[in-house]
C-alpha cells in the first residue's frame, strides 16, 4: 500500500509536535502546529491543540486567536465554547466571555462554575470595583525572569527564581525557555523585602526547586522540587520527572553556627503524581499540598495531612468547597483557621484569582474570590500573610513588573459581602422607600462597618464584614419592625425581601434572663388569639426582642417558652385603643430549677397586716399564670421580713403572709398540693447590714415575698 507525501508529511508532523508536548516544549510544539493549519487538511483538533500549545506557553492573545478560528468553522464542541470563553475572560473581554458561556450553558446547563457568571450579570463589575481596603505594592527583589511561590522563615521571605544563579545554571528549562527554579532568600524589611540571595545548594538541585513553607515548630523547611533526590531522579512510567516534597531541619553545626540537616523526602511522594505547593499549619499540626493525585476533582486539587503521633496520615482531600474540575494550587492558612488559595475552577477574573474561606469543624465555608486589585485578568497566585495575618506578599505575571511573574507586597483585610434585596408592604407587596437599615452578625452583634444604598423602589444594596449568617431589619414610622434571616452558605444574598406589616396596633417588648436580666435569645414567643390557638410565631435573638402586627378590636395573648425556663404567658387586647398604639410587654424568664428562687415584687403589705391588698393581688395573679403555664412545678412561698422589731414578732408575721399569699393562690384554682408556705422572719436577710446602719433601701431589700421551685 502507498501513502501519498501530503499524508505522510502531516503524520510527521504531528508526530513531532506530541515529542515536543511530551518534553513540555510548548514554544515548538505551537510552531509545529502552525505549519500544520497552514495546510489544506487542516482539522478542528489541530486548531484545539494549537491553541493548547499557546496557552500553556502563555501566549493568551494568539490562543483566543486560534480558538477564534475554530469558531468561525460552525457548530463548535461546548469543551471548545467553554475553553473559548475562558480565554476571552483571561484577556479582560468580559462581555464576550459571558456570552459564550452563555452559548455553552444551552448545552451544559449544570456546569456549576458558569452557572457562578452567569447568575449574576454584574459579576465582572463587582470583581473589578477597586478595594481601597486592599492594597498591592512593588518590591525590590524581581527579575526579568519568573520569581514565584514567597513563604516566610523567620526574618526572611523564601521564594524561588529563574534567574539562573544557583545550581540548576542558565540551561533553560523548555516550558518556557527560562532556568530552572531555584530557591533564593531576602530579609523581610516592614512592608517590603531587599537583598534576595539565592540559597546553598544543600537545598538547592539542578532542576527546579521551589514553593516553600517553614514550619517554626520544627524548624524545618518543606519545599517543592522535581524527585531529584542525592543525583538521582525518579521518573514516573510514562518517563516524566515530576514533582514532590522535600524537607530539611535547621541544625547546630560543628562550630555551633545554624546548618540544614539531611534532605527527606516527603512520606507521600509518588513518582507517578505531582505533589508540592506545601503549606504548614501555624501549630505544625497539619500540612496542604496540591495534588494530581487519582481521588480528587480534576486538574490539581488541594490535600492535607495531619500530625498523629508524630507521624502525618493519610492524605485528605479538601473537598469540593475548595477543590473543582480546574486546578487548586498554592494553599496558606492563617492562625484563625482563614484559608487562602489560587484557582481556575472558581469564577474569577482572569486565569488563575486568589480566593479566601474560613475553614471550621464542618469543614470550609463560602468561597470568596479576593476581587481586585487582588485579581486582574492575569494569573494571581500564591498569597501568604505575616504573623499579623494581613500583610504579605503574591505573585502576579499582569503588566508594570520586571518580567514574567512578579513578586508583589499587598495589605488584605477580611471579605466582605454584598446583601441586595427589597423592602416591601406585607399586605400588597408593593415597595416601601425612605426606611431605615440595620444588619446583626451571626452573634447578633449590630454590624457598624457597613456601606449602604437604598432607593426609591424600595431595594437595597448592603455591603458588609463576611458573617455566615446575618440578620436584616428594617424600619419605618407607621410600620411594625421587619426583618429577614439570611445564611450565607444556602440563601440567594442578592434576593433579600423584607416584608413590613402597617402599625395600627403591634406587640412588643424584650425577654430577659429572670437570673442575670440580661436579653435573652432563642425564646419562642407565641402570639395566640384569646382561646390561645396560635396565630404567628417568633424566635427572639440575641437581643431578645420579639413584635408582632394586632388588628383592631381583638383580645390577644402571648406565651414565651424556651427549653429549661419557666414558661410565661400575658393577655393584650386592642379593644378600646386609638390607632398606632403599641403594647409593650417584657418577660423574666426563670431557669426551671430544682431549688431556684425567684423574688416576687411589688407584693405590699399594710404595717403589721398580712392580708392581701388589690396590689399585691394583681403581683399574685402573675405567678397564678406562671403556674397555669408550667401545671407540673410545686413550690415553697415564702415571706421575709427587715430586722427591725423582735425576732419572733417578725417570725410570726412572715408565716401568716405566706400563708395568706398561698390562700390566695389556691382561691384562684391553684392546687394545695403544689404550694407549702414558708415564714422565715428576718433569718435569710439579702443585704447583711448591720440592723440599726441599714439604709431604706437595705430594709426594703430585705422585705420580700419569694418561692422556691420544689419540684419541676
Amino acid at each position: 500500500m502507498f501513502v501519498a507525501p501530503a499524508v505522510q508529511g502531516q503524520a510527521l508532523l504531528h508526530k513531532m509536535a506530541d515529542k515536543f508536548a511530551a518534553q513540555f516544549d510548548y514554544l515548538n510544539m505551537a510552531k509545529v502546529y502552525e505549519d500544520i493549519v497552514a495546510k489544506p487538511s487542516v482539522k478542528p483538533a489541530d486548531y484545539r491543540k494549537l491553541a493548547f500549545a499557546y496557552k500553556k506557553a502563555g501566549n493568551i492573545p494568539a490562543a483566543v486567536t486560534t480558538y477564534k478560528r475554530l469558531m468561525d468553522l460552525g457548530s463548535p464542541a461546548p469543551d471548545d465554547m467553554l475553553a473559548y470563553a475562558d480565554l476571552l475572560r483571561a484577556q479582560g473581554r468580559y462581555d464576550e466571555a459571558m456570552a459564550w458561556y452563555g452559548k455553552f450553558a444551552e448545552e451544559d446547563p449544570d456546569d456549576p462554575m458558569v452557572q457562578g457568571y452567569l447568575k449574576n450579570a454584574d459579576f465582572f463589575t463587582q470583581l473589578r470595583q477597586d478595594s481601597m481596603r486592599n492594597q498591592v505594592r512593588t518590591v525590590p527583589i524581581n527579575s526579568p525572569q519568573a520569581d514565584v511561590g514567597p513563604a516566610f522563615m523567620k526574618n526572611l521571605l523564601i521564594f524561588s527564581s529563574a534567574r539562573g544563579e544557583g545550581v540548576g545554571g542558565t540551561t533553560p528549562y523548555k516550558w518556557d525557555e527560562q532556568p530552572f527554579l531555584n530557591l533564593y532568600s531576602a530579609e523581610v524589611k516592614g512592608n517590603s523585602a531587599a537583598d534576595p540571595l539565592v540559597m546553598r545548594h544543600d537545598l538547592n538541585s539542578r532542576y527546579h526547586d521551589g514553593m516553600a513553607t517553614f514550619d517554626s515548630t520544627k524548624q524545618r523547611l518543606y519545599f517543592t522540587r522535581d524527585n531529584y533526590y542525592y543525583g538521582k531522579a525518579t521518573k514516573s512510567l510514562d518517563g516524566e520527572l515530576k514533582l514532590g516534597i522535600y524537607y530539611a531541619d535547621i541544625r547546630a553545626g560543628e562550630s555551633g553556627a545554624p546548618e540544614w540537616g539531611p534532605l527527606t523526602p516527603f512520606d507521600y511522594n509518588d513518582p507517578d503524581n505531582n505533589l508540592g505547593h506545601p503549606c504548614i499549619s501555624p501549630d505544625g499540626k497539619r500540612i496542604y499540598f496540591v495534588s494530581d493525585k487519582p481521588g480528587g476533582s480534576g486538574g490539581t486539587d488541594i490535600w492535607y495531612c495531619d500530625l498523629v503521633n508524630g507521624e502525618w496520615a493519610e492524605p485528605k482531600n479538601m473537598g469540593t468547597k475548595v477543590n473543582t474540575p480546574g486546578g487548586e494550587m498554592y494553599p496558606f492558612i492563617t492562625a484563625d483557621s482563614t484559608f487562602y488559595f489560587s484557582s481556575s475552577g472558581h469564577p474569577g477574573l482572569g486565569g488563575y484569582d486568589l480566593f479566601t474561606t474560613k475553614l471550621t469543624a464542618a469543614g470550609p465555608g463560602k468561597v470568596f474570590n479576593l476581587g481586585y486589585p487582588m485579581n486582574t485578568s492575569y494569573n494571581d497566585i500564591g498569597l501568604v500573610l505575616s504573623a499579623d495575618d494581613s500583610t504579605g506578599y503574591f505573585v502576579s505575571n499582569r503588566p508594570g513588573g520586571q518580567g514574567s511573574d512578579d513578586i508583589y507586597g499587598c495589605t488584605v483585610h477580611p471579605p466582605r459581602t454584598t446583601i441586595t434585596g427589597v423592602v416591601v408592604d406585607k399586605m400588597d407587596q408593593t415597595p416601601v422607600n425612605a426606611y431605615e437599615l440595620v444588619v446583626l452578625d451571626a452573634k447578633g452583634h449590630e454590624i457598624e462597618d457597613m456601606q449602604v444604598e437604598t432607593n426609591d423602589d424600595g431595594t437595597f444594596t448592603v455591603n458588609v464584614p463576611y458573617s455566615e449568617k446575618y440578620t436584616v431589619k428594617a424600619a419605618k414610622d407607621g410600620y411594625r419592625p421587619g426583618q429577614v434571616e439570611l445564611n450565607t452558605e444556602t440563601d440567594d444574598l442578592s434576593k433579600a425581601v423584607i416584608q413590613l406589616e402597617k402599625n395600627d396596633f403591634g406587640a412588643e417588648g424584650i425577654v430577659y434572663n429572670g437570673a442575670d436580666n440580661k436579653p435573652l435569645g432563642g425564646v419562642t414567643v407565641h402570639l395566640c388569639d384569646a382561646d390561645g390557638a396560635v396565630l404567628q410565631d417568633v424566635v427572639t435573638g440575641p437581643d431578645g426582642t420579639y413584635n408582632f402586627g394586632l388588628i383592631n378590636n381583638t383580645d390577644y395573648k402571648i406565651k414565651v417558652e424556651k427549653e429549661g425556663f419557666f414558661k410565661q404567658s400575658a393577655r393584650i387586647t386592642t379593644k378600646g385603643k386609638n390607632n398606632n398604639t403599641v403594647i409593650h410587654t417584657d418577660f423574666n424568664l426563670f431557669p426551671l430549677e430544682v431549688d431556684q428562687v425567684v423574688r416576687l415584687d411589688n407584693i405590699y403589705y399594710d404595717v403589721a397586716k398580712w392580708n392581701i391588698r388589690p396590689d399585691a393581688a394583681k403581683e399574685l395573679d402573675k405567678l397564678v399564670q406562671t403556674l397555669n403555664d408550667n401545671p407540673t412545678v410545686t413550690i415553697e412561698l415564702s415571706s421575709h421580713t427587715d430586722c427591725r422589731g423582735k425576732d419572733a414578732y417578725n417570725m410570726g408575721l412572715s408565716e401568716k403572709r405566706a400563708k395568706s399569699a398561698v390562700e390566695y393562690l389556691i382561691s384562684q384554682g391553684i392546687a394545695k398540693e403544689r404550694l407549702t408556705h414558708k415564714g422565715y422572719g428576718e433569718t435569710k436577710p439579702v443585704e447583711t447590714c448591720e440592723c440599726t446602719k441599714c439604709t431604706d433601701a437595705e430594709h426594703q431589700a430585705n422585705r420580700r415575698t419569694e418561692f422556691k421551685v420544689l419540684s419541676k
